[in-house]
């Protein structure tokens, strides 16, 4: 099973400790170029130079985003800005957020070196596929560093909360850092090296599988550079770090992704509600605004999957409540060779019986047709405009689906899953092959 284990982890010192909400960052894949801009301003030291520096006009093979981490992170190891723990830890990670419909959320992970395995075959699954341009990126700033910046976020199953009770032990204790960051949400991270803390750990993941929830792409990049490094002496290469978390912590959520499409001609969209009549009962909302949580209680009353849609079918917005007690039979025909997991997922009956069978838009090739936003708010918006002609609503996928999907070794849909939170960066980073300057 996961061969789980502590690590001397790369830390801001602790002169700098104080400053942490000035430091930190979320992950590099949702940064925009206007929050780079922003945390390069917040402080001279904030990690963004490291993890997603800026591109410049002049930039060449001798002077790039990438080599000026590299000598970056070297000026602030000689600096003492960062230094390397002294001993082996843990790190518990815990973040005290609101989801988006504002209700408060407290979500409790591990750090720890997990040992690499090729994804899918033995104890690590994946749940979406990996494409080539974040792994080049990310491999580029790896081989330039030594360093990973950001974990991979994954998830493991605790049926008797085992490891839920040792983490509130833990928690009670006063933290190494407690700080509210740039968006207002409490960020405390503890090191954990006693060693016999460190024990308990490693044999409780001993007997678990993880799943990834967020980071396949840094996991695929740290398989690179392992087997790019196979002559080098670089030992830690075969590990990466990851925050593992309980498929039951109370704060770990899962988000829906929405579907706007256009340049859908006129006929198909005539024809649109007598098909959805077929399947669906349609239910027109007074309230539009409250479409997330009308979908959710007509959701949990029918027992059944219920889509959101705005536009398409009229002015407004719609609950397409689905007429049928077996949602995975419906897809069964052109989806032979997948699992009633897979075919029961709200977003496979959106994209395969709505868009591909009734709109004749696919997901994954027709890119100029389709966008995709988490925020009700501006998907509605989009359709006002008449930027877009429709958005679509699936339910998120629950997480006992999505971990019944991977361990069939699929993958979900694109875009159908955002996890909350977003693990922060900064805290604690990864040394896979750093020639630290002596302490003075």
């Amino acid at each position: 099973m996961a061969n789980v284990v502590p690590f001397q982890g790369l830390r801001y010192s602790s002169k700098l400790s104080s400053h942490m909400a000035e430091l930190v960052t979320p992950p590099y894949d949702i940064i925009s170029e206007r929050d780079q801009n922003r945390f390069y301003r917040t402080h001279p030291q904030n990690i963004i130079r490291l993890e997603y520096g800026r591109i410049n006009p002049a930039d060449s093979d001798a002077d790039n985003r990438y080599t000026r981490a590299g000598q970056t992170l070297h000026t602030w190891l000689e600096q003492d800005v960062l230094r390397v723990d002294d001993m082996p830890a843990f790190y518990v990670l815990q973040t005290e957020f609101a989801d988006p419909l504002g209700v408060p959320r407290l979500f409790t992970g591990v750090l720890g070196r997990v040992k690499l395995e090729p994804l899918g075959e033995g104890s690590i699954l994946p749940h979406e596929r990996t494409f080539s341009g974040p792994k080049a990126d990310r491999l580029n700033l790896l081989e330039s560093t030594g360093v990973s910046f950001s974990p991979v976020f994954s998830l493991y199953q605790d049926p008797q909360a085992v490891g839920a009770a040792w983490l509130k032990k833990i928690t009670r204790r006063k933290p190494w850092v407690n700080f509210k960051d740039w968006s207002g949400t409490r960020q405390a991270l503890w090191v954990v090296n006693q060693p016999d803390e460190v024990k308990f750990l490693r044999n409780f993941f001993r007997a678990k599988k993880l799943m990834i929830a967020d980071g396949h792409h840094r996991y695929s990049t740290a398989l690179n550079y392992r087997d790019r490094n196979r002559t080098a002496a670089t030992p830690d290469a075969d590990y990466v770090m990851m925050c593992l978390a309980d498929t039951a912590d109370p704060g770990l959520t899962v988000l829906p992704v929405y579907r706007l499409v256009r340049n859908v001609p006129p006929a198909q969209w005539r024809a649109l509600r007598g098909a959805l009549e077929t399947f669906f009962d349609i239910e027109k909302l007074a309230n539009p605004p409250q479409l997330t949580l009308k979908r959710q209680a007509a959701e949990a009353q029918t027992g059944r999957p219920v889509l959101g849609c705005v536009g398409g079918i009229g002015d407004g917005a719609y609950l397409l409540k689905l007429k049928h007690a077996h949602p995975h039979e419906l897809t069964a025909k052109e989806l032979p060779g997948t699992s009633e997991a897979y075919r029961g997922l709200d977003v496979v009956i959106l994209d395969r019986l709505i868009l591909k069978g009734m709109l004749k838009v696919i997901i994954g090739e027709d890119a100029e047709r389709v966008r995709y936003t988490k925020d009700p708010k501006e998907a509605a918006a989009l359709v006002a405009k008449g930027e877009m002609q429709a958005a679509f609503l699936p339910g998120p996928p629950k997480l006992q689906q999505i971990w019944n999907v991977a361990k069939n070794k699929e993958t979900m849909p694109q875009k159908s899953t955002y996890f909350l939170p977003k693990l922060i960066t900064g805290l604690v980073m990864n040394p896979i092959r750093l020639a630290q300057p002596a302490r003075k």
